[in-house]
């Protein structure tokens, strides 16, 4: 008799987080956060057409690959392709994506061929960047900030370079949204920051008022490129606790 696979089930943590009586919580969530530095960094003009339209590149991209207008955010093809586009981003090699993904290495090389002759601006910008890392060993982001490369220039240091520009950059955003917030909007009460969210409560009583007043503040932040960069912002919310904001 075979014995039954038990399949593990993990509890949502963020269900332990409850707002204060009186108060709903709230998570902010920045769209895209890191694909729209990368294309702003790149200047690849095509993607920021789709997200200037609202749309999901990686959507958009997965079609247009598979040939396959079917597919949505639900579909596994989006999830790998996402995975797929955002390691590639980061310069990841068609083996470590190969393994990670459960893909051929000949399959990854043949996609990767295809999305970055397909963006060749980002492409460049790998190039770039690789080459500022090996004459100045530093990066910068659009905030003026630098990170400083003491290693030596060999193993991953290309992909976290690459890594380091736009998520320091989204770092930095988030920290002024809050700092923004916490000024403008002191009943708005920040808890938690992860990565490109905050999380936080106000008075239920006052809801409405802080819905619409924390996204439009949020969004309101620009980052300073010479185009500048608003990133649309979602807005979750729940009476219960963190892991049921919906």
């Amino acid at each position: 008799m075979d014995t039954p696979k038990l399949k593990l089930v993990l509890p949502n943590i963020r269900k332990l987080f409850l707002p204060d009586p009186g108060m709903e919580m709230f998570e902010i969530d920045l769209s895209s956060a890191d694909l729209r530095v990368v294309v702003w960094e790149s200047g690849e003009g095509e993607l920021k057409a789709m997200l200037a339209a609202g749309l999901n590149p990686y959507v958009e991209i997965a079609k247009e690959y598979y040939n396959d207008p079917t597919i949505t955010r639900e579909h596994p093809r989006y999830r790998t392709f996402k995975s797929f586009a955002h390691a590639t981003n980061y310069l990841g090699t068609p083996g470590g994506i190969a393994k990670r993904l459960g893909l051929g290495v000949k399959e990854v090389e043949r996609i990767q061929g295809w999305y970055l002759g397909r963006f060749p601006r980002i492409r460049q910008w790998q190039l770039d960047l690789k080459a500022r890392v090996d004459a100045e060993r530093s990066v910068r982001n659009a905030w003026g900030n630098r990170w400083y490369i003491f290693d030596r220039i060999e193993g991953n240091i290309y992909n976290r370079a690459a890594a380091w520009v736009p998520q320091s950059t989204i770092g930095l955003l988030i920290n002024r949204i809050w700092d923004r917030l916490r000024g403008e909007l002191p009943g708005a009460q920040i808890l938690l920051q992860v990565h490109d969210s905050l999380v936080g409560q106000y008075a239920i009583a006052e809801a409405p008022h802080y819905r619409r007043a924390i996204v439009d503040l949020a969004q309101s932040v620009a980052i300073p490129y010479p185009e500048p960069l608003r990133i649309p912002v979602g807005l979750k919310t729940s009476q219960v606790s963190w892991g049921e904001c919906g």
